[in-house]
């Protein structure tokens, strides 16, 4: 569930000039505002939009749209509809871009996305966009594993978002990083959490590690959805029907849509749904794609944090705390259960580190002369420190943080 940096620049690529709306006129500027529009004024909205529509039920809807007015409207046909109203000019030409991107890649994918059905000026400027929501049912990632169908529908679904040409969202002025870019980023935002002096020194050591193998960022970018968790993906019987919410939508890493997948469901349904993936893709899938979406699923906590810090909240910042000290306890668990599994093979004096203090009876079976092998983690020989980067291992997101565009 990667979440983008609170206070990261503008991508390479980005708009210059305001992209076209829904209807593919040039966005104009909206009056800028902090105050958000009521429920009841989006449902004026959409009536507005949609003139014989009638509203039965309206709600406030959870958006993670910086600086968008959201509710859902349910109308008296069972229908359900999602109005989308920017405060000002910058969350014009976001929601512009990502209804641009989604219309172009409703041609190309096998899922339903939810395209514009309609859009209607503002007072003061920009337009509100309407959008009908598809019909279904979000997965349940604790009940997945019950269900291989589905896990095989979501591995062919994500691979074929994954094999769309980049070209096809470049078009709408997303956001496009390359391999050098994500790590880039991700070193950065383990920078920026180091500094905070809430992040526990075994994940930072733990990241670091992952990060100086450059191995593991030789990939090509893909399009991304860029938040995708399992309640994104809604489905009918067994098979994906429609993906959701694709305000992160950009060229990037492949591993950030798998990150929900890797850090929070059961093996066995992560070996069921990256078995699908890797024989639907027709593009290349690198050998190290899993292990770099665990990295962004960690990094996501530490997202979290620096969000809570940038707003100067509290709570989010304890919140963010409790999970990374969670994780830490697992990462440490595990180091340990790995230590006792192999460094403990019928010498217990042999457990940490004691290089060659056997008798000549019992030797460890590498090298006499090299100093010491523990079976735990293999110090990293001699690289030159770099800022560290994260790796992440099974650590749960549910309730995503909301992002900072």
């Amino acid at each position: 569930m990667p979440v983008p940096s609170p206070g990261d620049p503008a991508p390479p690529g980005a708009p210059s000039s305001p992209p076209p709306d829904a209807s593919g006129t040039p966005v104009s500027a909206p009056a800028s505002s902090d105050r958000p529009r009521s429920p009841a004024t989006l449902a004026a909205l959409l009536v507005a939009a949609v003139p014989d529509l009638r509203p039965a039920a309206v709600a406030p809807a959870h958006s993670h749209r910086q600086h968008v007015d959201a509710a859902v409207v349910h109308d008296d046909e069972q229908g359900v509809w999602l109005v989308l109203a920017p405060r000002d000019l910058a969350a014009s030409q976001r929601l512009a871009a990502e209804t641009e991107a989604v219309r172009l890649l409703a041609g190309v994918v096998p899922f339903d996305v939810p395209r514009p059905r309609a859009d209607v000026a503002l007072p003061g400027g920009g337009r509100a966009i309407v959008l009908a929501a598809p019909r279904g049912r979000p997965v349940d990632l604790t009940r997945l594993a019950a269900s291989p169908a589905v896990c095989r529908s979501v591995g062919r679904s994500v691979a074929a978002l994954h094999d769309v040409t980049t070209a096809v969202v470049e078009r709408a002025g997303v956001p496009v990083h390359d391999a050098a870019e994500v790590r880039r980023r991700r070193l950065l935002d383990l920078d920026r959490g180091a500094g905070t002096g809430r992040v526990p020194p075994v994940l930072l050591q733990r990241w670091e590690e992952v990060l100086e193998d450059t191995t593991l960022w030789d990939f090509s970018p893909t399009v991304v959805h860029g938040d995708l968790v399992a309640e994104r993906l809604v489905v009918t019987g067994e098979e994906v029907t429609a993906v959701l919410d694709w305000t992160e939508v950009h060229v990037g890493d492949p591993a950030e849509d798998l990150a929900w997948l890797a850090v929070g469901a059961e093996p066995e349904t992560v070996s069921l749904v990256m078995e699908s993936y890797a024989r639907s893709r027709h593009g290349h899938v690198d050998d190290e794609l899993l292990a770099r979406a665990v990295l962004h699923g960690e990094m996501a906590l530490v997202r979290w944090l620096l969000h809570g810090v940038a707003t100067g909240d509290e709570g989010v910042q304890d919140d963010a705390f409790g999970m990374l000290e969670q994780l830490a306890g697992w990462v440490e668990a595990e180091t340990e259960a790995r230590r006792a599994q192999t460094g403990t093979s019928g010498d217990p004096e042999v457990s940490e580190e004691q290089p060659e203090q056997t008798e000549a009876t019992e030797q460890p079976d590498e090298d006499p002369g090299e100093p010491e092998q523990s079976d735990g983690e293999p110090e990293e020989p001699e690289e030159p420190e770099e800022p560290e980067e994260p790796r992440d291992p099974r650590e749960s997101q549910d309730g995503r943080p909301p992002t900072a565009d």
